[in-house]
């Protein structure tokens, strides 16, 4: 597909027609102080902008509770004949947002796209002296982390996917269509650059006038390098422990030195550190609540099964109970009358309903804690119990922070009193809770304690586990429709990519059904 929109897409964000939550962040986020045409503070802010990052209406509605938490089932969604078969149309939205973005309506409009605006970046880097670039690399050593989180994103959705080509018309001056790169070559690539993304946040030195900028354009960290060090690190350990089925000696050997020199190597260790963008009602918000209108219900298997029969301190948060079943979850076994009728719980009103605070949730100290476990249990480095157990403690503490930051669209809930340690305490010690059993009964509650703290804010992350792992094991209904009964292993790619970009297509489109797995799936 031509990758044509680079200057159209970030001239009209920078132009005035974002609508007024656009208009008030150019306000809040301007620059000054750099003389440059092109300003690499305001791009990097504009990476937040792109809404399969920010928390929005048309990602949830249209993406993440259909697919991506319906496939991962942390999501219940109506059984009908379709049920199976993503819509093209959003799929491909999907796909263009990533690239391109800054498409569509008032309602659904993208923002930036992630390549297109870094791709813009680096043209405004190129234009730059040679003491300008030093001075600004850093913008582009942030862009680059998230470009890596979402590219990774991308091909564990697609598989192969254009990107060292991508949107290239502005670097290269010339117009070309973009290859696709081999998933398991990219992986290599970005588990490389991360390494040395982590020396460079390490020893990296910055002018009283950058830092300044970088504080107010990072609406991430405000600058904090130490943080982007650890937003890295972590992202690398995902990376590294995704494809650790697939090839188990690189991931052994570069997890173990990373897990063996936190000094060298720190990582996302406690919510302070969290990779998460907190939203503004006057800015940026999140506005997820018509979502839940059309995907209301707890899946029976994560709440009934796991949650409620162990008395999970996230229950509360997670779910509001319905007024006459209680917390009863839909069953994968259940019908469209039956959804229709209701009588399920639903997403808890204060926590993720009404709440114009929903953070974008890039990676949380759970999900490292999570990954570790999984390392030293399956690697023998030590520590397996204390990181499951600090992720279930993360974790629970990350919820409830959602709820007790809500800014409200209607209501007036009060926000919930975060479970004590003892509660914790007694949850941890439940027979299908506690860290006991063989190695691979305790690898299944690992995962299956990730899958459920990735939940629908990381839902991509937990449809890329459950795939990787087979946890938590699950039961779908089987679609009577012929084009797909049950749930698909990858996403196919857009039309338009097989009409405008045919010829790099056809090298891939061999991989191209529903049924071809992503290369680090070898279960």
């Amino acid at each position: 597909m031509k990758r044509l929109f680079i200057n159209i897409a970030f001239l009209t964000l920078l132009a005035g027609t974002f609508s007024s939550c656009k208009k008030q962040l150019e306000e809040n986020y301007a620059n000054p102080e750099l003389t440059t045409t092109g300003s690499m503070g305001k791009l990097l802010s504009g990476m937040f902008l792109n809404k399969r990052i920010h928390p929005s209406y048309w990602d949830g509605y249209t993406f993440i509770m259909p697919y991506t938490a319906g496939y991962a089932q942390t999501a219940a969604i109506d059984p009908t004949a379709q049920m199976y078969i993503p819509s093209t149309t959003y799929t491909e939205n999907r796909w263009v947002d990533f690239y391109d973005g800054a498409t569509g309506t008032d309602y659904n409009y993208s923002g930036p796209g992630i390549m297109s605006n870094y791709r813009e970046m680096q043209a405004a880097y190129n234009e730059l002296s040679s003491s300008q670039q030093e001075l600004q690399q850093v913008f582009l050593k942030c862009a680059e982390v998230i470009v890596y989180d979402q590219a990774s994103q991308m091909i564990d959705l697609w598989g192969d996917i254009p990107f060292s080509e991508a949107n290239s018309l502005n670097s290269t001056k010339s117009l070309s269509y973009a290859a696709f790169d081999d998933a398991a070559s990219l992986y290599d690539t970005m588990i490389t650059n991360l390494k040395v993304l982590n020396t460079y946040f390490d020893t990296a030195s910055l002018t009283t006038a950058i830092t300044t900028e970088l504080a107010k354009q990072d609406l991430m960290f405000s600058g904090d390098l130490t943080k982007w060090q650890r937003y890295a690190n972590s992202l690398r350990l995902r990376l590294l422990m995704r494809i650790s089925n697939y090839d188990e000696s690189t991931a052994k050997s570069e997890v173990t030195t990373m897990l063996a020199d936190a000094g060298t190597y720190p990582m996302i260790s406690a919510n302070d550190y969290n990779a998460v963008v907190w939203m503004s009602p006057s800015a940026l918000k999140s506005d997820l609540y018509d979502v839940f209108s059309g995907y209301p219900y707890a899946p029976a298997y994560l709440l009934d099964t796991l949650m409620v029969a162990n008395g999970d301190p996230r229950t509360d948060v997670f779910w509001d109970a319905d007024g006459t079943n209680g917390f009863k979850g839909f069953p994968s076994t259940g019908t469209s009358t039956e959804y229709e009728a209701g009588g399920y719980a639903t997403y808890d009103s204060a926590t993720f309903f009404y709440n114009y605070n929903i953070p974008a949730v890039l990676m949380t100290a759970a999900e490292v804690s999570f990954l570790k476990a999984e390392a030293d249990e399956r690697w023998s480095l030590g520590t397996a119990q204390t990181d499951y157990e600090t992720g279930i403690t993360q974790s629970t503490a990350f919820y409830y922070s959602i709820n007790s930051k809500m800014v409200l669209k209607s209501g007036d809930w009060t926000a919930l009193t975060a479970p004590t340690t003892a509660t914790i305490s007694t949850y941890l010690l439940q027979s299908d809770i506690a860290y006991s059993g063989t190695t691979t009964e305790k690898l299944a509650k690992i995962y299956t304690q990730k899958w459920m703290n990735f939940f629908i804010l990381q839902s991509g992350q937990a449809w890329a586990e459950y795939r990787r792992t087979g946890y938590p094991v699950l039961s779908f209904a089987t679609s009577t429709s012929s084009s797909g009964s049950t749930p698909p292993t990858r996403l196919l790619y857009p039309s338009s990519e097989q009409l405008y970009n045919s010829a790099n297509y056809s090298a891939v489109s061999g991989k191209d059904t529903r049924d071809t797995k992503i290369f680090w799936d070898v279960n």
